[in-house]
């Protein structure tokens, strides 16, 4: 199946490989890498082009889709597995999975599968549910979600705000997580709207006991501005692009590691 997939990638992105790679989400202001949300690419033999899976993502199948949200999410908790012991950082692995595949049969058997056979701790694993599809109105959604936060298991929704979110979503999936979008976090400063909707977010996780994560961050007047609204952890390239796992492994390798210069 795996062959499938990337000769389906291939045939849209051009001959290439399959490619990982990481962005921190960040506690601020100390700058503490708090998790890492891995990103799958497919390296062009153009190197060193990536190309995004928004470009081959809709050419796929359901099955196809799923395949390879559980290629990606082995692959970071391999990956992973190594940077903890070699660095101990002891932080979270988040892993995108498409709204139509939360009700998969066979999700719940492979993600403990996965997490038994690396030792990876359920509570290390973040599954964020995107919001370019609908989400199924399916019993198996609510039984799988509810596994899932049994198990341990963060279930965040990404994007929070845009796309087919809703309220009701706080209802029925009752997330571990909500990520606000940069189409909300990035103006705060400027935009008296977008300070108020990211005012009332925060406000409503906080009394649902949601942890809220700030898409977006590109600068520090940005970042405190979120933070003097209650936010803490923020993701966004203040912090770092993405990179390949061995690039912040040379970070996270020192004590009281932080991605933050000095103001």
């Amino acid at each position: 199946m795996e062959r499938d997939v990337f000769s389906e990638i291939a045939a849209h992105a051009g001959a290439g490989a399959p490619a990982l790679v990481y962005q921190p989400q960040v506690s601020f202001p100390a700058g503490q890498v708090i998790g890492l949300e891995v990103l799958f690419r497919w390296r062009a033999q153009d190197a060193p082009k990536r190309h995004s899976p928004l470009m081959f993502l809709p050419q796929l199948t359901p099955a196809q889709t799923s395949e390879l949200f559980f290629w990606v999410m082995e692959e970071a908790i391999s990956e992973a597995r190594v940077l903890s012991n070699w660095t101990g950082w002891n932080g979270y692995i988040s892993v995108n999975i498409e709204a139509d595949q939360i009700g998969d049969p066979a999700l719940i058997e492979h993600i403990n599968t996965t997490l038994q056979r690396y030792a990876w701790a359920p509570e290390r694993l973040m599954v964020e549910v995107t919001e370019r599809r609908a989400i199924p109105a399916f019993p198996s959604v609510a039984r799988n979600v509810q596994s899932l936060r049994k198990s341990g298991v963060r279930v965040a929704m990404d994007d929070f705000g845009e796309g087919y979110a809703s309220f009701e979503y706080l209802k029925i999936l009752d997330p571990s997580d909500i990520k606000i979008p940069a189409s909300f976090t990035a103006d705060v400063t400027k935009d008296v709207r977008n300070a108020e909707i990211v005012r009332a977010l925060v406000d409503i996780s906080r009394r649902l006991s949601i942890h809220v994560v700030a898409e977006g961050v590109e600068n520090r007047e940005c970042a405190q501005a979120l933070h003097a609204m209650g936010l803490q952890s923020m993701q966004g390239y203040l912090f770092g692009e993405p990179r390949e796992l061995e690039e912040w492994a040379q970070l996270l390798k020192q004590p009281g590691a932080s991605v933050l210069q000095p103001s």
